[in-house]
Order: C-alpha cells, then sequence, then structure tokens
C-alpha cells in the first residue's frame, strides 16, 4: 500500500496547491480576504495526509461536484439492495425455517437496521459541547481509524470483493435453476446450462463502460416489479387450493442455519450506507430512510413467503417460478428473469474488476503490477485473460455448489455475518464504549454474539452437509 499512500499525497498536495493559486487569483481581484476564503484553504488543508482520519476520503472533490440524490432516488438504491431478486427464493426460506424463519426474518431487519445506524454513528466525532463533526465520511475511513491504514483498506476490500463475487454466482446459479426447470430433461444437465449461459457472459470482458447498459438495467428494476406483482396474482388465483397446514412450525437445525444465512445474504447493505449518506442531498433523513425502506423489505417477504408456502406447501421450490404450472406463465418467468439477471451480472462483475484494478494495477507511481491498457487505452490480453477467469471462477463455484439455498446461506452466514454483525459493532465498540451506557453496550454485545453464533451455525453445517456427510 505503499504506492497508494504517496498517490494520495501527491494529489492532496496538488489539490491543496491548486486550491491556494486559485485563492490568490481571487485575493488579486478584490479588495479584501473574506472569511470565505480562509475557510477554503482550511478545508483544503483537511485533504493532507498528516489528518489519518481523512485516508480513504480521494474522492471527496469528484463528491463536491456530483449530483446529490434525493431521499426517494436513495430509499429507491436501498429497496434495491434488500429486495432485488432474491425475494423469489423468500418461500422456500419459510419452508426450511417456519416460524423461527418469521422470527429471524424480523430479527435479522433489525439488526440490520441498527448495524447500519452505528457506520453512520462512526462517522463522527463529538465535542465537549455536544456537537458533532463528520471526520470519517467513508467506510474505509472508519475501518482505517479502527485498524490501522493497511490493515483497514485490506479489510474492507476484501469484504466487499467476497460479498460481490457471491452477488455474481448467485446470478449465475439463478439462471441455471430457471433454465434447467423449463428443460428438465436436456442432454447437457444442470452443469451444460451453467456453462450454455455463461457463454454470453465472456463479451463483458472486453466492455470499459457499462453506462449504456445500466440505463437498461433500469428499466429492468421497474419491470421486476411488476413481474413479482405477476407472481403474486397467480399464487392468490389459486387461493381456494391453498395448504395452511402444511406451513412448518418448527424446523430441524441444519435447514435453520441455511434459512439463516439466505435472510442475512437479502439484508447486506452495510458495506454501502455510508457512501449513500454522503450522496443524499438530505443527509438527516438517511436513518429514516433505512428505518421504513426495511420495514417494507421484512413485511414483504414474509408476505412473499407466506403465501408461496400456503400455494405450494411442501412442494415449495428454492426458486419459487419452477412451481408455476401453467406453462406460458413459467416460460415468462423463467426466460424473464435470467435477461434481468444477465443484465445485473455486470455490476458486481464490474465493481470487483474496478477495484482489482485500482488496487493492483492502476497506480499512479508504482502499481504492483503492469497497467492492464496500453497506449492507446485498449485492454491488453492478458488483462482480457484475468477478467475472463473471473467468470470461469464464477462458473467452477456454481459446479461445485448447485444448490442455490446452500450457496447463499454459506454466503450469508460468514461474509453476511461479518458485514452484518461483527464488523459495525466491533468498530462502534472500539470508538464509543467508554462514552456508552450500560444498556448500550449490552445491547451491541447482543447483537455480537448473534453474529457470532451465525457465524459458528453456518461453519457447523458446512463442515457437517459437506464435509462429513458429503451431502
Amino acid at each position: 500500500m505503499d504506492w497508494f499512500r504517496r498517490r494520495n499525497f501527491q494529489l492532496y498536495s496538488s489539490l491543496e496547491e491548486n486550491a491556494s493559486i486559485e485563492l490568490t487569483e481571487q485575493n488579486a481581484e478584490k479588495t479584501r480576504v473574506g472569511e470565505t476564503e480562509c475557510d477554503s484553504i482550511q478545508e483544503t488543508r483537511d485533504f493532507a495526509p498528516g489528518n489519518t482520519t481523512s485516508y480513504g476520503s480521494l474522492k471527496k472533490e469528484a463528491e463536491f461536484k456530483e449530483a446529490k440524490l434525493t431521499t426517494w432516488q436513495a430509499s429507491w438504491n436501498i429497496t434495491n439492495m434488500i429486495q432485488g431478486t432474491n425475494i423469489l427464493n423468500a418461500p422456500f426460506v419459510l419452508l426450511v425455517g417456519g416460524i423461527p424463519g418469521i422470527l429471524l426474518t424480523v430479527l435479522v431487519g433489525y439488526i440490520s437496521i441498527y448495524t447500519c445506524f452505528l457506520l453512520i454513528n462512526c462517522q463522527y466525532d463529538e465535542d465537549m459541547e455536544g456537537g458533532k463533526t463528520k471526520k470519517r465520511p467513508t467506510l474505509h475511513d472508519i475501518a482505517v481509524h479502527n485498524l490501522g491504514k493497511k490493515a483497514g483498506v485490506v479489510f474492507i476490500d476484501l469484504l466487499q470483493l467476497l460479498l460481490m463475487f457471491g452477488n455474481c454466482v448467485y446470478q449465475l446459479l439463478t439462471c441455471g435453476h430457471m433454465i434447467n426447470a423449463l428443460f428438465p430433461e436436456n442432454p447437457l444437465g444442470f452443469n451444460g446450462i451453467i456453462f450454455v449461459f455463461s457463454i454470453p457472459l465472456f463479451p463483458f470482458a472486453f466492455v470499459k463502460s457499462i453506462i449504456l447498459v445500466s440505463h437498461f438495467s433500469c428499466v429492468s428494476v421497474i419491470v421486476t416489479s411488476f413481474a413479482h406483482f405477476g407472481i403474486v396474482v397467480y399464487m392468490f388465483s389459486k387461493l381456494n387450493q391453498w395448504l395452511p397446514n402444511e406451513f412448518p412450525i418448527t424446523t430441524d437445525i441444519y435447514p435453520f442455519s441455511v434459512s439463516l444465512g439466505m435472510i442475512v445474504f437479502g439484508f447486506d447493505t452495510q458495506l454501502y450506507v455510508n457512501a449513500l449518506d454522503n450522496k443524499m442531498k438530505e443527509g438527516s433523513n438517511i436513518k429514516k430512510m433505512i428505518v421504513w425502506t426495511h420495514l417494507i423489505a421484512v413485511f414483504v417477504k414474509i408476505f412473499f413467503g407466506l403465501v408461496g408456502v400456503f400455494t405450494f406447501g411442501h412442494l415449495t421450490r428454492e426458486t419459487i417460478t419452477n412451481n408455476i404450472d401453467i406453462a406460458p406463465l413459467k416460460y415468462f418467468f423463467n426466460v424473464f428473469y435470467p435477461l434481468k439477471f444477465f443484465l445485473v451480472f455486470q455490476f458486481p462483475y464490474f465493481a470487483i474488476i474496478d477495484l482489482i484494478q485500482e488496487k493492483l494495477f492502476q497506480g499512479v507511481n508504482q502499481p504492483c503490477f503492469p497497467s492492464c491498457v496500453d497506449q492507446k487505452n485498449a485492454l491488453k490480453w492478458w488483462a482480457l485473460l484475468l477478467r475472463m477467469s473471473l467468470i470461469c471462477l464464477s462458473v467452477a463455484v456454481c459446479v461445485v455448489f448447485p444448490d442455490v439455498a446452500v450457496m447463499s446461506g454459506y454466503t450469508g452466514c460468514t461474509v453476511g455475518a461479518f458485514v452484518m454483525f461483527l464488523m459495525p459493532v466491533y468498530f462502534h465498540l472500539n470508538m464509543f464504549w467508554r462514552k456508552m451506557k450500560w444498556y448500550r453496550l449490552l445491547h451491541d454485545f447482543l447483537v455480537l454474539l448473534v453474529g457470532v453464533l451465525v457465524v459458528f451455525f453456518g461453519v457447523f453445517s458446512f463442515v457437517q452437509r459437506e464435509i462429513i456427510t458429503g451431502t
């Protein structure tokens, strides 16, 4: 990370020099120096590398010029993260989780709200008079403050990589199951479907900008909401055939751990809440927005899950569209959703590429590896191979873990638990435990305990299922 710190130092110094030159020119035209210019100089100096709490805030200048999000736009982003297409797994989650699954959905939703609040609070320092000043605007800043420069940056980058890669695998795996359900007797089998569906993904390795595709993705999100509504209408059309007596009251330990992991996997927003807070016009509304978006998500997931289990009983599949018995509807949904996944796959995929490229291949002074592009700004052949290898790795994981529930459950119980439970609570306790009242300390430790239990159940279930029994 030495090159990264040197790059920050030069950019910070350049920013300070440019601001000073600009202020000097303004002073030449004015007869006096106002408080505005002084404040601007002080604001520029706050970016200096000597202030370690500002580490990771390199994009702050760009954020000043960037259009801010309204509360409604920010709410839409949060809703997309916690609703998304994993709502199609909600009936299966309640089928294997039973009544405890409903309680877990409520509990995880509440803890997700609480830990988002903790990360927002970690941005601020409080003075003797009770005033708050934002000192750590990004999650990297918070991690650096608690873990140090190298460990903090590496820790957050690693969590981002693992969670985004889990999303890539989830998209590809769900598509494979949907297509395979349409052609169960195909000679290729499930693995063949995964290989065939991954072929159109390889051209993404040649793309350097996804601006155009992002516009189509926004449209797909709106259309997906209507598709969800259509599934609900279909299930209510079978109201006279509902099987509420087949809804499980209890659950076994292994289905419980899978259900818990899938629930956590569907609520992981902690890695993005600080960035969203800094991009909002009405920053004070961030906590209210988090509360009501999570409450809606909890209600929708429980409602959708209950209706699904009541409709299909113990035959409820991992992806609810595979239960539809009207052929035209089933073909529509099982073709539409893979097309939507095809667009969505690009965003975690390109996020991983950008992160790796920035950290390892695009150092301004001394990068760890050569640049990925040549003098004509074209990708080098080995960079293309590295990009394609990420898709190949996603395919390999799908082949090893072909079960959507198991894959998302393990991801939620490990990476998801660190993101939602352990990381925010540790940061908050490390920074504020001396100032906290006893009942708040107890609350944080209880959330920490829940996170430890989630990781334990996930690891225990993985060892029992994949290593001991091999099922």
